[in-house]
């Protein structure tokens, strides 16, 4: 039977312990904080970040060098006959277009396995553990790419505590942060198709936890997808919000937690709710 090697970057919010039991390797992405660049997982943890958020420092996010996965796919080569790699979206990243061209090249045609990713997140992980499984009933790296990619579906609500984190990376102005926050503004950011934008925009934290919900639900049949609920800090209202979901959508959810990347983006206290399309192999 083929060796395959499976393998993601830290966008998944995996950890290095639970990437260890599920035997997935993971490329880890560089968080720069004032300027100073950190390894998630290994010279920064989540606390370290989040405490970084709370000092209202800037903080980004780059991708990992063409270098780096290049090297990381020559080491998984000498021991695995094949590498199966789901990057973070191609709409979030680079990374994803620029791995899919060089694995059409030597000496990695054939051998390596880029998904053209709509993902994001630990939903990265759930569809490694699918590819997993189809590749033990038999399927072949190529044909688990094209069910991934034309089966595969991502949507997620995401609900900023407070725009602190955006304000400071530099994805929305200080003045439209002020105004928001005078406002009482709560913007819920869609994730579908592999990008962000923004849902809707309510006045209380109560109303958009709601309507987020409300938005995960709609117009699908709860029994073809995987729930999920993810939290980031903020595990009361995770384990709250959990039951209030379940009792929308008549499935169990699975509480997980945002870690550093997507963390750095939109900060300490946010609630994300969704779900996968279950693939039908």
């Amino acid at each position: 039977m083929k060796k395959v090697a499976f393998l993601c970057d830290s966008s998944a919010d995996i950890s290095a312990e639970q990437a260890k039991a599920l035997d997935i390797h993971v490329i880890r992405m560089p968080i720069i904080i004032d300027g100073v660049s950190y390894t998630e997982s290994e010279t920064i943890q989540d606390q370290e970040l989040i405490q970084a958020l709370k000092d209202n420092k800037k903080i980004t996010t780059t991708q990992p060098s063409l270098g780096e996965i290049m090297t990381m796919w020559e080491n998984l080569l000498k021991t695995h006959d094949e590498v199966f790699y789901l990057p973070l979206s191609r709409e979030l990243s680079g990374t994803c277009r620029n791995a899919i061209q060089m694995a059409q090249q030597e000496p990695f045609l054939d051998k390596v396995i880029v998904v053209d990713s709509t993902f994001a997140c630990y939903p990265i992980v759930k569809m490694l553990e699918m590819a997993r499984d189809m590749y033990a009933k038999g399927y072949e790296g190529k044909e688990i790419k094209r069910k991934i990619e034309e089966e595969g579906e991502l949507f997620a609500i995401l609900i900023p505590e407070n725009l602190n984190a955006l304000k400071n990376g530099g994805r929305i102005s200080p003045a439209a942060a002020a105004l928001a926050g005078l406002l009482k503004i709560h913007p819920l950011l869609k994730v579908e198709n592999g990008a962000i934008d923004v849902q809707d925009k309510v006045r209380t934290l109560s109303k958009a936890y709601k309507a987020g919900i409300e938005a995960c639900v709609k117009d699908v049949n709860p029994d073809d997808y995987l729930w999920m609920i993810i939290d980031a800090d903020n595990r009361n209202a995770s384990d709250e919000l959990k039951g209030m979901l379940e009792e929308a959508c008549h499935q169990s959810v699975e509480q997980r937690i945002f870690k550093a990347v997507l963390l750095a983006h939109t900060g300490p206290g946010t609630i994300g709710f969704g779900r996968i399309k279950k693939i039908k192999y």
